[in-house]
């Protein structure tokens, strides 16, 4: 019997048990089957017993199926703003690539760095975090790792050996994770994140207002973690060698092209709508759909749909989809609040800053057990939010510092970030929890700081 075989069956099984069993007090019994509906879901998506999106899918429906929900407002949940606002940035980053802008940036930082191993990772980081800012993290990782073994595999640094082949392949994903929470544009958690206020708080959160936040976190935080990571991971070299053949490719570039020209433009028209929302008052989700179309314009030449859309992440939208439904469906049933009383009612007597510390080293510590951040922010946006409403506290003060948090997954390469850089092999497993439980030390009260200062000029508090 199969190992995905076990999995499934110990999940229907573990299931049918849970749903035999009582409700607990002060829950009604739709409310207990939304959350067992939703450990079901974040189960398979980890073990992927079930192909993930066909259990997204699966799970969007079955409440209708069980009469908790009815099918409507189910689908309608599922096909939130926030899934279009993604595939817009999915659009975005292919159009990016295929541009040849990204290679010019990365070789540029890299030629910067006039063959310092130190500055190298410095100035690579600087721009993974960058990037990372309006551009996913994955294809940030995918535009910077090849450059980066070339270098390493120029200087002879072996996988697994190397301490600078550590220090390069896991700063990178420190970095990106970084810049990801920099615009709501950086990860699709962010605009989870704003899509869940929005829903069960009614709490709405701008383009412009995100990124005050979460920009000076990513100024801040991304030196912190260079210095972490060269600290932990000395290179073993003063120099590095072959930097010549990085300085040709740069030269060979020759000025910006006309695609890249093409992409520049259009990025900053994208740019001036997400900034401006509030003034334009169109919707953001709707804004970045109707960006991203022009990238797709007959004569531009920067994306070839059916070369390309592969490169859609279809599977993240299915699973965004899928958690915002669930996630609402806890939130209309109670579950939410139960969940908030009786699971976070303890941080309640905190002060403010003690909730906001809390609650962000709690989501940087629970990615060990739960790797998936889709899930993290369904379950906990909707119960933050009824634990706000009962302390009379604007939601967004306890759910921003958890969409920024659930992308520090810092501690072990578990994120599919991370996961990039781990299989060229230069770092094991616990290589990355040593530079990375100081850097969340600091993502916390960095976190803490920023929210304090800045939510009250925003208006958040």
């Amino acid at each position: 019997m199969s190992k995905k075989t076990l999995y499934f069956l110990g999940i229907i099984l573990c299931c049918f048990a849970f749903s035999l069993m009582p409700p607990p007090e002060g829950l009604t019994s739709k409310g207990w089957i939304s959350i067992i509906f939703m450990m079901a879901a974040v189960l398979f998506w980890v073990t992927e017993a079930l192909p993930i999106a066909f259990a997204a899918i699966l799970f969007t429906i079955l409440p209708a199926v069980f009469h908790i929900a009815p099918l409507p407002a189910m689908m309608a949940n599922f096909a939130t703003p926030t899934v279009f606002f993604v595939f817009a940035m999915f659009v975005v980053s292919i159009a990016f690539r295929n541009s040849g802008f990204s290679r010019r940036i990365v070789l540029w930082a890299s030629m910067k760095s006039k063959g310092s191993p130190r500055r190298l990772l410095l100035y690579l980081m600087m721009a993974g975090s960058l990037l990372s800012t309006i551009l996913a993290d994955i294809p940030v990782m995918a535009m910077l790792v090849p450059v980066a073994l070339v270098i390493l595999q120029g200087n002879r640094c072996a996988p697994g050996d190397s301490s600078f082949g550590r220090a390069l392949m896991i700063g990178l994903p420190f970095a990106c994770l970084i810049g990801g929470v920099g615009t709501p544009a950086g990860s699709s958690m962010n605009a989870m994140t704003i899509g869940l206020l929005k829903d069960t708080a009614n709490v709405n959160i701008s383009f412009l207002e995100w990124a005050c936040v979460g920009l000076p976190m990513v100024l801040i935080l991304t030196p912190i973690a260079w210095f972490f990571t060269i600290k932990a991971y000395p290179p073993e070299m003063d120099s590095l060698v072959g930097m010549e053949t990085v300085e040709q490719e740069y030269r060979a570039l020759g000025p910006l092209s006309s695609r890249e020209l093409k992409f520049l433009i259009i990025m900053l028209a994208n740019m001036a709508l997400w900034m401006t929302d509030t003034i334009h008052h169109i919707p953001l989700p709707v804004a970045c759909v109707l960006g991203s179309a022009l990238f797709l314009l007959p004569g531009l030449n920067l994306i070839d749909w059916k070369k390309d859309s592969h490169g859609i992440g279809w599977e993240v939208l299915m699973v965004i989809g899928a958690a915002n439904s669930l996630g609402v469906l806890l939130w209309d049933q109670g579950a939410a609040s139960w969940l908030a009383s009786n699971c976070l009612g303890g941080i309640a007597g905190l002060p403010l800053w003690g909730m906001i510390a809390v609650i962000s080293a709690f989501t940087v510590a629970v990615h060990l057990i739960v790797p998936v951040n889709t899930a993290l922010v369904a379950v906990m946006c909707p119960a933050l939010a009824a634990l706000s409403a009962d302390m009379g506290v604007n939601a967004a003060m306890l759910c921003i510092p958890l969409g920024f948090s659930v992308s520090a997954a810092l501690l072990l390469p578990l994120d599919p970030v991370s996961l990039v850089s781990y299989d060229a092999g230069y770092y094991k497993m616990g290589d990355m929890f040593k530079p990375g439980l100081l850097i969340s030390v600091f993502w916390v009260a960095v976190m803490t700081g920023v929210m304090l200062l800045i939510a009250r000029p925003l208006g958040l508090m």
